[in-house]
């Protein structure tokens, strides 16, 4: 080779090797972190992206300096901030608009679907609460209206864009319209129910009776009902005391212990609510909070307040969130649940404060997708993830310390599976049968798509690939359905041959008995038949016995 040949060659090869880590780079930039799923023993196992960070929303983004700009329809004055701070919540209104909790700043904003500012709500007038004005040693000279928002931490907004702010610390709840003129509010209830001495409330609900829902991080009886009206109701839908063995051994000394020693122990509590959401039916959602409750860490309530979601789904048979603990730099944490999102088509997404990842399920609470990381797992990750929401195909993360709003859109691979699951829950196994097999071509790992791909076979009476691709989903009561329609179907296909066979052995008993007592027969001529036929019985048994052994079956 020449010396010039050789310089040719070599500049091919450092342009493409630029060239692929050019290519490495932007696939990085598109997959910031690194998703995974879990598999029938909770391990962790890498998974296709479902999502990746489409836009970061900030202040400026939404023109938040508008606020502050004299010339600006929606000035309000020269020194509003042009930024978020400490954002607690954020709401699409079945309207399409995004309404956001500016919990630092005092202000709820008002956006289209992209998140272009469209109106600020600060002052309010028509309310009853007062604010108390103190002097320097504590004592109250002045108690005027609370017209301004102090801390607000939640909201909802109805069809007829009312809105129903959480004012935390003005202890109240404002249902008002979009003129900020108040309409009614809900405060602390003058009943012996409520024993709570205080009233702050993070988070809002309401249903299509228009009953208000509150959660108060007080009151852990569950959600405070009120009527309409503003009336108290009542608690809606408890959570479960979980039963560990700290409480079956209370409960047990406590028949024995004395009146010192039971009030000397540590009183066992439901834990209070962390946030809600409502479906297109009227169900409501709730997550838990707490790091270390698992019992009624997700709950689908019916107008009663019964939790529907393990006598309806799988539920009970799964852990939501991560399965198991993170350590990251010495410290060990735990799933803690902040917030829940239902989407349209019955997809709940969940927002893991901890992580600051997003765990999606589908309607029967199959896990789907995890995405999203925290700041140390990533530069671009959350910091205080406080809120989600989701739209179409996208789903919105609010951060209260960055300030900011992350959009995640639906990948090509999301997007086959969310149809592969629409289809599979609605029972139709065999239409889906194509997608899924393409979900397995792209994710080996995807666990949902065995399952699924096994009831179409079933479906098609292909008893023994189904019962393969139970085996690969680790699903037993499947497996079993298909095990035992394979074996009604050896019985039902050589039904015509077991009876003549039957008929045969018994003519020829019959033959055999007549040859003997006319002495044509030697009796040890017929005991060496008999063993020979037993022997061959036998034989034709463990055989039968060993396939069934090696196609597995639990019953």
């Amino acid at each position: 080779m020449t010396s010039m040949n050789f310089k040719k060659t070599l500049c091919m090869l450092v342009a493409l090797i630029m060239t692929v880590c050019t290519f490495t780079t932007v696939v990085n930039a598109e997959d910031p972190y690194t998703s995974y799923s879990y598999n029938a023993w909770s391990v962790a196992l890498p998974s296709q992206n479902g999502y990746i960070v489409k836009d970061t929303i900030t202040g400026a983004d939404m023109g938040l300096d508008q606020l502050s700009d004299p010339n600006s329809p929606l000035f309000i004055s020269e020194d509003e901030p042009a930024t978020l701070t400490d954002a607690k919540d954020f709401f699409l209104s079945p309207n399409n608009e995004f309404f956001i909790v500016d919990t630092g700043n005092n202000r709820i904003l008002r956006t289209d679907i992209n998140f272009n500012l469209i109106a600020c709500y600060k002052n309010f007038t028509g309310g009853k609460v007062v604010e108390e004005i103190k002097d320097a040693e504590g004592n109250v000279i002045e108690s005027i209206p609370a017209t301004t928002l102090k801390s607000p931490y939640g909201i909802f907004v109805d069809e007829d864009d009312i809105m129903y702010i959480a004012d935390r610390d003005n202890q109240r709840i404002i249902k008002c319209g979009f003129d900020c003129e108040i309409i009614t509010e809900y405060v602390r209830p003058e009943t012996e129910l409520y024993d709570s001495v205080s009233f702050y409330c993070t988070k809002v609900l309401v249903d299509a009776a228009k009953n208000v829902y509150v959660i108060c991080p007080a009151v852990n009886k569950g959600a405070i009902m009120f009527a309409p009206s503003g009336s108290f109701m009542g608690y809606y839908g408890a959570n479960r005391v979980e039963v560990t063995a700290e409480v079956i051994r209370n409960k047990l000394w406590r028949k024995f212990a004395s009146e010192e020693q039971i009030a000397g122990m540590i009183n066992i509590t439901p834990v209070e609510y962390a946030n809600f959401d409502v479906d297109h039916e009227g169900f409501i959602y709730t997550v838990t909070e707490v790091a270390d409750v698992s019992t009624d860490a997700v709950k689908k309530l019916n107008p009663a307040g019964y939790n529907i979601l393990e006598t309806t789904t799988n539920a009970a048979d799964i852990s939501f969130g991560d399965q198991q603990s993170i350590t990251y730099s010495g410290a060990t944490t735990a799933t803690r649940l902040t917030d829940v999102a239902v989407g349209e088509n019955g997809i709940i997404n969940i927002l893991d404060y901890t992580t600051g990842r997003v765990f999606q399920y589908d309607k029967e609470c199959s896990l789907l997708f995890i995405f999203g990381c925290d700041q140390e797992a990533q530069n671009g990750g959350f910091d205080n993830p406080n809120a989600v929401e989701c739209y179409g195909e996208n789903i919105y993360v609010l951060d209260g310390r960055n300030n900011d709003v992350t959009v995640y859109e639906e990948t090509l691979f999301g997007g086959l599976v969310h149809e592969a699951v629409d289809m599979f829950n609605e029972g139709l196994y065999e239409d889906s049968l194509d997608l899924w097999r393409e979900v397995l071509k792209r994710d080996g790992n995807y666990n949902m798509a065995y399952l699924a791909i096994g009831r179409a076979l079933l479906n098609q009476d292909n008893y023994d690939e189904a019962m393969k691709y139970f085996k690969l989903a680790y699903n037993a009561e499947d497996y079993d359905r298909a095990f035992e329609a394979e074996r009604q179907d050896l019985l039902r296909d050589n039904f015509t041959l077991i009876v003549i066979v039957l008929v045969l052995l018994v003519i020829a008993w019959f033959v055999v008995k007549q040859l003997q007592k006319r002495g044509i027969i030697p009796n040890n001529l017929i005991k060496r038949g008999i063993k020979w036929v037993a022997d061959k019985i036998v034989d034709l048994v463990k055989k039968i016995i060993s396939n069934i052994n090696k196609k597995g079956g639990s019953k």
